[in-house]
């Protein structure tokens, strides 16, 4: 509750917002004092929200939820939901975008309208109270309005006998004296996320406003600060709870690929869903991408929207650009507690669109440097040197992702490769260590130096690639001496290790690793027209699944004394951290496309334990 000021700004948002504050607060209830006052006015101006986090708003008179209300901070500040999700599946849905356009399925979700969709859609919305004034005289005019950069992009609602109800202007809620009398309950959406901070810090204010209408210039405040929930990304210690994969129609490969992920999760003995998506593009993880929203629930609970960003891949074409068709599958997962996002912009160039696909963003586990903490961790994304402004990933889309401010990135140097993307050299898996995870890191140098090993023990005729092909009539096979004779292979291979111990030493300063905590996962490169890739499956490009068990590319190495040293070597560094492998044929549906286990896959998790709220940004 405030103590009582005069605030002409107050009047004149009432008087210009809403057609006049004269109307407001009329009733026809006969009790209570005339419409002139015999004494003082000094009002009983109380506006509470949830800002001690515990998912109740308490209206006790000195309760908790008063201290703090109009600051936001890690420790206090009250939390509302962008409501992006479909309830009630309302929203409809096509894969073709002449039925329906990317802007029509992308502007469809419980918030664009001005109801509440259903009992869940109210779970969505967080809560305020004003505090019941039982001797509020008649002719008491107040509000309940949203003022600032966000006013545009909230809705309030006000508890009526008929349920939640809102107005034609959506920040605004008028009361009456008898509601002030008993007490009023209002709920509170966004109406969007944050997507660029000089438009929208994702802060508002909500304010109540109480005057009388014998002195309507002297108004009475009392303000609350709210903050929009934050969209957050997985990361790899949250085991995951639902796999998707594309399924191919009538590709045997495909159906041999799902039928061994599927029973690869079985055996992980979690609680997990596969889910499969018959489009035609291979690279689950990257035409789109699971995160979450949240905000407190009752009994310490989280109550979390997961968020499926569309990637801003555009199809380029100098007569017609569209967004890539497969990322439309955002808009078919949408539905209860399931939101869609997309953000582009049209007119990069046809080299960086690869940069925007999501195995280029990915996410450092939770750690502190410094003292200074990232309880979220920190987004991973792979751009070019400052010098080549032309190959860097789509600007809005990078605003909106470092607009959520709890997952501030890394950036790394990827356009050395051909595919571009940091999941083909740099993945994250949990482990029982002081940090809690370990970094697993691609190295070509290591490779080489298994197979001088397998040369100098007498086995170089041994081969790799055994019945694959490259395509086009082309066999894949090549001994150890073969492979090590080949000087644009070698000359690949050094190359990218030169590389990769560049963007070691960017991780190794942004998060303090040491080498106890790097796992070197080996195999060669090679150069192709556009940058190097992976000459044999890159088994860091694998799946993390649980805290035991990760799916990566079968190496297809050379068999000394019957087994692959290449399987052995990463089986043998995850083993003194409890995790297991699975191996999977990759080569013929992913493997010769640049991609593996990972760049098939997606996954959304677990919503972790840790609040985003208690992170400080």
């Amino acid at each position: 509750m405030r103590v009582p000021r005069r605030a002409s700004l107050s009047l004149v948002l009432c008087l210009t917002l809403v057609g006049g504050c004269s109307s407001f607060g009329s009733d026809d209830d006969a009790g209570g004092s005339s419409g002139g006052l015999e004494g003082p006015f000094v009002p009983l101006v109380d506006l509470r929200a949830d800002v001690n986090r515990d998912g109740v708003v308490d209206v006790s008179a000195g309760g908790d939820d008063e201290v703090g209300e109009d600051t936001w901070s890690a420790e206090r500040g009250a939390i509302f939901l962008a409501n992006l999700d479909d309830d009630e599946n309302r929203c409809p849905f096509s894969m073709s975008p002449s039925r329906l356009s990317d802007d029509a399925l992308a502007g469809c979700h419980d918030a664009a309208d001005s109801v509440v969709n259903g009992e869940d859609d109210l779970e969505d919305l967080a809560r305020l109270r004003v505090v019941a004034w039982p001797q509020a005289p008649r002719s008491t005019l107040a509000t309940v309005s949203v003022i600032g950069a966000g006013r545009d992009k909230v809705r309030l609602f006000k508890r009526t006998s008929g349920g939640f109800t809102s107005t034609r202007l959506a920040y605004v809620q008028t009361l009456t004296t008898t509601e002030l009398r008993r007490g009023v309950e209002l709920a509170i959406e966004a109406n969007d996320i944050v997507r660029d901070p000089a438009n929208w810090d994702g802060f508002v204010d909500v304010v109540l406003s109480i005057s009388h209408a014998s002195a309507p210039e002297n108004v009475f405040l009392d303000t609350v600060r709210m903050r929009v929930a934050p969209v957050v990304m997985f990361h790899h210690l949250s085991p995951a709870r639902n796999v998707f994969v594309s399924r191919l129609e009538g590709d045997p490969e495909s159906d041999r690929f799902r039928a061994d992920l599927g029973g690869a999760l079985t055996s992980a003995g979690e609680p997990m869903t596969m889910s499969e998506f018959a489009v035609d593009d291979l690279w689950t993880q990257d035409y789109f991408e699971p995160a979450y929203m949240a905000m407190p629930a009752a009994g310490g609970r989280q109550h979390a929207i997961q968020v499926n960003y569309r990637a801003a891949n555009v199809n380029w074409d100098p007569d017609f650009a569209t967004l890539r068709k497969a990322g439309r599958i955002v808009f078919w997962l949408r539905g209860p507690d399931q939101a869609a996002v997309q953000q582009y912009e049209e007119g990069m160039s046809r080299e960086s669109q690869t940069l925007n696909s999501f195995g280029n963003t990915e996410v450092i586990p939770p750690y502190e440097l410094g003292g200074t903490k990232y309880p979220l961790g920190r987004l991973l994304r792979g751009r070019g040197p400052d010098s080549e402004p032309d190959f860097q990933p789509d600007p809005s889309f990078t605003r909106m992702l470092e607009a959520q401010r709890v997952q501030p990135p890394v950036y790394l140097d990827t356009s050395w490769l051909a595919v571009a993307h940091v999941d083909e050299t740099v993945s994250f898996l949990p482990a029982d260590t002081p940090r809690g995870w370990i970094a697993l890191v691609a190295d070509p140098a290591l490779a080489r130096r298994m197979l001088m090993a397998v040369l100098e023990q007498g086995h170089g005729d041994a081969k790799l690639f055994v019945g694959k092909s490259w395509g086009f009539g082309r066999p894949a096979e090549a001994t150890v001496e073969e492979l090590l004779d080949n000087a644009s292979v070698m000359d690949s291979t050094a190359r990218a290790a030169l590389e990769i111990d560049s963007q070691l030493t960017v991780l190794r300063e942004e998060t303090g690793l040491t080498d106890d905590e790097i796992v070197r996962v080996p195999f060669l490169f090679q150069d192709f027209a556009n940058g190097a890739g992976a000459l044999q499956p890159g088994t860091v490009n694998l799946l993390s699944v649980s805290r035991s068990l990760v799916i990566a590319p079968d190496p297809h190495g050379p068999l000394v004394g019957g087994q692959d040293p290449f399987k052995v070597q990463l089986e043998q560094a995850l083993a003194p951290y409890g995790i297991r492998v699975h191996w999977t044929d990759t080569w013929e549906l992913y493997h010769l496309g640049g991609g593996e286990v990972h760049c098939a896959t997606n996954s959304a998790r677990a919503v972790p334990s840790t609040k985003w709220w208690e992170g400080g940004r």
